[in-house]
């Protein structure tokens, strides 16, 4: 009976789990050996490790992770793997709010269906006549526009002046406020029964500006100037003058690009970065838009966010580079309520202005922006509508 016992003890014990007094350790060539619980202590002293103390999870930009060992990562990460998930995982963002994490690898194929890198790309700030402003998904905009808010500040703010010709936006709703202290409605010493024309300068500012600034300021008189954005940085200075001595600023987008020929996304780029380099060079954001070339549509119109201008007069001064071509181009047609294009990066254009300027007031018009041209012969310019002239 004793001896069976024993053999019916023996036969029970053979059958436990030798996992439970096992472990299994590794060293760091990547070894691994799985011994009983108290030899582990003994081989941790002489150089093997638990799983978790020699080894890192390491991950690829297209969604693989592997086990690296710890006093390799610098190899790991030397043929591109990453320690981090986040490293290797973008947050993109679409037009109704939505965001998805993907793996690097796919953010391409995400971007070209729709997807965008940031969140400012899928946002529109919008105003309200009281100075308001809110930041909405871009598929909410057409009901913030249906409601009354604006795309732009522009829409929603006055130019006033003082009795010295000062000009100051303040928002609709504070415009009666500023009247009964004293502003006014329009320029003083415009007349709104005389004769009036724009001048206009696309594709500046340039070496030449200040020549035509000089012109004009000499003269009491105003133009429009269309900027290109990408030439701001460097003529920063010119576009801060034209500002000063209240020029009227436009907007000819970034890199004088043909906007018909441009994906919604681009197209939007062209004009709003165009905007944010104005303000952020001369506190001044352009309140009218002349597309490159002339070339428009529904979606650029739409896309402006504020009137667009083209011309009654081409005077082809790009092409002729010609000062007395140019002269003769304005001089001989100029006429009431007309927007004259010219181009204030050729020294050409600076000369015949510093002549078509003076003999235009001799002949009694009066040189105005677009706006204030507008203005007076139309009541104003609306945002999306083109504009050759205005009588």
């Amino acid at each position: 009976m004793r001896n069976f016992m024993a053999a019916l003890v023996a036969a029970f014990v053979a059958i436990l789990p030798v996992s439970a007094t096992e472990v299994t350790l590794y060293n760091l060539n990547g070894e691994e050996i799985t011994v009983s619980s108290g030899e582990a202590e003994r081989l941790r002293r002489d150089g093997w490790y638990y799983f978790d103390e020699i080894y890192t999870v390491v991950y690829s930009e297209d969604g693989r992770s592997v086990n690296a060992l710890t006093n390799r990562l610098d190899e790991w990460k030397n043929a591109g793997w990453y320690e981090n998930m986040s490293d290797v995982r973008t947050t993109l963002y679409s037009e109704d709010g939505r965001s998805i994490t993907v793996w690097n690898a796919e953010v391409k194929a995400y971007l070209a269906v729709g997807w965008y890198r940031t969140p400012e790309e899928v946002h529109t700030t919008l105003y309200s006549e009281d100075g308001r402003e809110i930041s909405v998904w871009n598929a909410e905009v057409e009901a913030y526009l249906a409601v009354g808010w604006y795309r732009n500040p522009e829409e929603v703010q006055t130019v006033l002046y003082n009795e010295n010709g000062e000009e100051k936006a303040v928002w609709n709703a504070e415009v009666e406020a500023y009247l009964a202290a004293g502003w006014l409605r329009s320029r003083p010493g415009i007349d709104p029964s005389r004769p009036m024309l724009a001048l206009t300068f696309d594709d500046g500012p340039g070496p030449y500006t200040d020549r035509i600034l000089d012109c004009l300021a000499q003269n009491n008189a105003k133009a429009t100037f269309f900027v290109v954005g990408n030439r701001l940085g460097r003529y920063g200075a010119q576009l801060k003058r034209e500002a000063e001595l209240g020029m009227e600023i436009g907007n000819h987008s970034w890199s004088h690009a043909s906007l018909t020929n441009l994906g919604d996304s681009a197209l939007a780029s062209q004009i709003n970065d165009t905007n944010t380099k104005a303000l952020e060079t001369a506190g001044v954001c352009p309140t009218v838009m002349r597309p490159p070339y002339g070339s428009h549509n529904a979606a650029v119109r739409s896309a402006a966010g504020m009137p667009v201008i083209l011309w009654s007069i081409d005077t082809l001064d790009w092409k002729t580079r010609n000062a007395d071509a140019t002269y003769k181009a304005v001089i001989d047609k100029a006429k009431d309520g007309d927007i004259i294009l010219m181009h204030d990066i050729h020294e050409s254009t600076a000369a015949a202005v510093e002549r078509i300027v003076p003999e235009l007031v001799r002949r009694g018009f009066q040189l105005v922006t677009v706006s204030e041209l507008g203005q007076y012969r139309a009541g104003g310019l609306t945002a999306g509508k083109a504009y050759s002239s205005v009588r």
